[in-house]
C-alpha cells in the first residue's frame, strides 16, 4: 500500500504561500494539497475552486475541506459546490483528482444534493461517529456506524496523530462486526484537535443556541496567527485557532510505513500550521 503525502494548506492563499517562499518546495514535496476552512464556517471562499484548477494544472491531486455548518454556511457551501460542477463542466477541473472531506452530515446532503462527481471523506469532527482515540490506542466502536457511512459512499476517514504509535482493533474486526478492507485512514500531524466550538473563541462575540449565526460576522484574526493557551492545571501547551484547541506533538509518531499500514492509514497529512 503505497503511502500518499499531503500538505494541509487550510486557508492559507496559494498567494501567501508563494510570498512565504514555500511554494516551489511544496509542489516539490507533496502529492496532495489540502484547501479550504476546516473548522470554521465564516472562512468558506468560493476562490479556493480557482486555486484547485491552478494546482491540478501542475498535475496535484485536491482535497476541499469544509466545515462544520449553519444555515449560513450551508448557504455559503452551497455555492463552492455549484462553482466546483461549473469548473468540472469547463474542464477546467477533473473530478478524478479531487476529493471532498465532510466534517458535518449538513455537508453530506448538499453533496448529494448537487450529485458531485467527488469523492467524499469523513473528516477530523465526524471521527467519533465510528473511532475512540482518546486513549493510547484508536479503535473502531461501532461496525454499524462504518457500514452507514460506506452506504454514503464513505470509506476514508480523518484521524490526527496522538504522538505516539497506537494501538488498534483492526485485526479483530470480525468481533466488532466490520471488515479492515473497507475503510482507510488519513492521518494529519503534528496537531491533535481537541475541541471544537460552535463560534470562534477570539474574533466573535458569543451566540446563544436559539439564536442564528446568520448576521454573525468576525474579523478572521484566526487567518493572521493562532493563540497559545496556558493554565496552571494543563502541563500541555494548547494552541487557539478560531474555533478550534489543539495539541502539539513534535516528536516523530511513527518508526516505518509498515507500521502505518498496520493502522490502515495510506495518507500522511503534514500541517504547518493549527
Amino acid at each position: 500500500m503505497a503511502l500518499e503525502k499531503g500538505l494541509r494548506l487550510g486557508t492559507m492563499t496559494l498567494e501567501a504561500l508563494k510570498s512565504s517562499g514555500g511554494l516551489d518546495a511544496a509542489l516539490k514535496g507533496f502529492e496532495r494539497f489540502y484547501l479550504g476552512p476546516e473548522f470554521c464556517e465564516n472562512l468558506i471562499d468560493a476562490s479556493v475552486c480557482g486555486e484547485a484548477a491552478w494546482l491540478q494544472g501542475r498535475g496535484k491531486k485536491i482535497c476541499l475541506l469544509t466545515p462544520l455548518i449553519s444555515e449560513k454556511g450551508a448557504g455559503l457551501l452551497d455555492k463552492v459546490f455549484k462553482k466546483l460542477l461549473k469548473s468540472v463542466e469547463s474542464g477546467k477541473i477533473d473530478p478524478a483528482g479531487l476529493e471532498v472531506t465532510v466534517n458535518d452530515f449538513g455537508a453530506i446532503e448538499l453533496a448529494k444534493r448537487n450529485r458531485l462527481p467527488f469523492r467524499l471523506n469523513a473528516g477530523r469532527l465526524l471521527r467519533d461517529n465510528v473511532f475512540d482515540d482518546t486513549g493510547r490506542a484508536v479503535t473502531v466502536h461501532n461496525g454499524l456506524a462504518l457500514k452507514f457511512f460506506r452506504e454514503l459512499g464513505i470509506t476514508r476517514f480523518e484521524l490526527s496523530t496522538l504522538g505516539i504509535r497506537p494501538d488498534v482493533n483492526f485485526a479483530k474486526g470480525a468481533a466488532f462486526g466490520f471488515d479492515r478492507r473497507d475503510f482507510s485512514l488519513t492521518l494529519y500531524y503534528p496537531y491533535l484537535n481537541l475541541t471544537t466550538t460552535r463560534t470562534c473563541l477570539v474574533g466573535m462575540r458569543d451566540v446563544p443556541p436559539e439564536e442564528s449565526v446568520r448576521g454573525v460576522d468576525c474579523a478572521r484574526e484566526c487567518v493572521i496567527s493562532s493563540f497559545e493557551l496556558a493554565h496552571p492545571s494543563i502541563k500541555e501547551k494548547l494552541l487557539i485557532r478560531g474555533n478550534t484547541v489543539f495539541l502539539k506533538f513534535p516528536d516523530k509518531f511513527y518508526a516505518s510505513e509498515k507500521g502505518l499500514a498496520r493502522m490502515n492509514v495510506d495518507r500522511l497529512v503534514y500541517a504547518p500550521f493549527p
